[in-house]
């Protein structure tokens, strides 16, 4: 699950470029024309990126360590995972029926 990206550009950029974009509620089909025009990932590259940094984020909503991508085989979703598990508010941005509960002591 490879995505070239050219030299200036990074898989991170990428991964923050989709995590930013979608909790600003940017569409879909417009993230994936603009890492196509902005980032030169070709359309399948730029669904595929997509697709990898949500599966990411859900990993990373299950708080279990274990459930990491494999950082040589999926980068995209290892990048997205490291991410939002420390910084959970990216999961309740887009996931908010995954953020955690904060419970009060009794």
């Amino acid at each position: 699950m490879t995505i070239v990206v050219p030299t200036g550009r990074s898989l991170d950029d990428v991964v923050d470029y989709v995590l930013q974009s979608t909790i600003r509620g940017v569409s879909p089909a417009k993230m994936v024309a603009q890492l196509s025009v902005e980032f030169g990932l070709t359309q399948a590259d730029a669904e595929l990126a997509l697709d990898r940094t949500y599966g990411g984020v859900v990993r990373a909503a299950t708080g279990q360590k274990s459930n990491c991508p494999t950082r040589d085989k999926d980068p995209v979703a290892w990048l997205s995972f490291q991410k939002c598990l420390t910084q959970p508010d990216l999961i309740a941005a887009i996931y908010p029926q995954f953020a955690r509960q904060t419970r009060k002591p009794l």
